[in-house]
């Protein structure tokens, strides 16, 4: 099935350019807020335990991290990624 969305400015119906991206956005939206939250804390908790080490440095070892402290909860990291290193982002490194 191909998506279609009303472009706002130009009143002019578009095709998206990233119908996957439309799958990841949905599944984002289903994540519950108690998940988020926890992926939240964890970029938080990240962060203040590894430093000023680089993102893609510890991108793997926080990825089989969640695996084990998602518990009952299936949300995968692909689905948390981004609100993980979001919040890993925000809070600055002693």
């Amino acid at each position: 099935m191909s998506y279609r969305h009303l472009d706002r400015l130009s009143s002019e119906r578009t095709e998206p350019e990233c119908e996957p991206c439309l799958s990841a956005a949905a599944a984002a939206a289903e994540i519950s807020h108690r998940t988020r939250e926890l992926a939240i804390t964890y970029g938080i908790g990240a962060r203040l335990h590894h430093g000023e080490r680089h993102w893609d440095d510890i991108r793997e070892e926080l990825a089989r991290g969640w695996d084990r402290l998602r518990g009952n909860d299936r949300v995968p990291w692909q689905n948390v990624e981004g609100d993980v290193e979001g919040a890993w982002r925000l809070v600055l490194a002693d």
